[in-house]
């Protein structure tokens, strides 16, 4: 005998993986920034894997082993069912552990600038690198002198 289950709300964010997610994450009560430390992953990523609508990316099956150890409820995620044994998994499975990933020996200045500059677009960083390079000497070679532009008038 095969029995038909039908969504409980089609047609909704819910009955998407994205929203689902989301779903799980506000249930545990963590944050985007939150889940992503636990996943080593950026806010900006749980934001895309949160997109509906298949503008975002789906989250990889490594993540998700991470979000089970979390008490997230991976079978509902993927496939929207509930798992009867959610307790069993997140029992066996342990907790897992947010460990901070900032350097201390970071100043408050260097700190935000080292948030700016995870946030540029990759050409973006290449530019940000070559402004860098520009204004600190490589090791070994003498500082060029900036040349001056400025146009003096005539007197």
């Amino acid at each position: 005998m095969v029995i038909k289950i039908t969504p409980v709300n089609s047609g909704s964010v819910i009955n998407s993986s994205p929203g689902r997610l989301k779903a799980e994450r506000t249930r545990l009560g963590l944050s985007q920034v939150a889940l992503g430390q636990a996943l080593g992953v950026t806010k900006w990523t749980i934001i895309n894997y949160e997109r509906t609508g298949g503008r975002g990316t789906p989250i990889p099956a490594d993540l998700l082993s991470a979000c089970s150890r979390l008490g997230m409820d991976v079978q509902y995620i993927v496939t929207g069912v509930s798992s009867s044994n959610l307790n069993r998994v997140a029992e066996e499975t342990g907790s897992y552990r947010v460990e901070p990933k900032r350097s201390p020996a970071l100043s408050p200045d260097e700190h935000r600038l080292l948030e700016k500059y995870r946030r540029l677009k990759p050409s973006q960083r290449a530019q940000a690198q070559t402004i860098v390079g520009a204004l600190i000497p490589a090791e070994g070679k003498p500082a060029k002198k900036p040349v001056s532009r400025l146009r003096r008038g005539k007197r």
